[in-house]
């Protein structure tokens, strides 16, 4: 059982990892809507560099961010959810909850959306796919690619809070100490 934690130690230094690699990203986000904005105001376009594309730049900058975060916000616990239901109900009760929700929805659902994007990618390759505008940004597999890798940093993601709930449910108590589970923050009533 030890091992399990391990492994959901590494998955998750790895999504910290890229998550923290990302998270500039923002930055050039910020710069360049900030630059579309004052550059439609004033009727300046830079030549090569329109509104359209710099609004496709944004868009793709916003999938990046979105993908390569959605694994570790898993991890994290901050991903949308109803807990109206579980929120007041033993930890034990939520960990089963979770884990059964993992294995039933979370996980098929991610993997069979991860798998298929794969060929969604190939796809957009193959054909040559681009921005259906014509001063738009081409080879859209570019982000295609990077959504899909997105969603299979969201299977890592569910493996590693899979095998936190196997080590909390079954691996006795010493070792469901050590689980950290991040299902044992009960939201404040808003």
């Amino acid at each position: 059982m030890s091992a399990l934690l391990v492994a959901a130690n590494a998955i998750e230094a790895v999504l910290r990892r890229i998550a923290g690699w990302t998270s500039w990203l923002m930055v050039v986000l910020m710069v360049v809507i900030c630059f579309d904005i004052l550059t439609r105001k004033i009727g300046y376009q830079l030549p090569g560099m329109g509104s359209t594309r710099l609004q496709e730049l944004e868009w793709h900058l916003h999938t990046v961010l979105f993908s390569m975060w959605l694994g570790y916000c898993y991890v994290l616990n901050a991903h949308p959810r109803v807990d109206t239901v579980t929120a007041h109900r033993p930890l034990r009760t939520r960990a089963w909850i979770e884990f059964i929700g993992c294995i039933v929805f979370a996980l098929p659902y991610a993997g069979i959306v991860a798998w298929y994007g794969v060929g969604f990618v190939m796809t957009s390759y193959a054909t040559g796919e681009g921005s259906e505008a014509v001063i738009g940004i081409p080879q859209r597999w570019v982000i295609k690619s990077l959504f899909v890798l997105g969603l299979w940093l969201l299977v890592a993601g569910i493996v590693s809070v899979l095998l936190r709930l196997t080590v909390f449910l079954f691996g006795g108590p010493a070792l469901a100490a050590r689980a950290n589970l991040n299902i044992e923050r009960v939201p404040e009533p808003t």
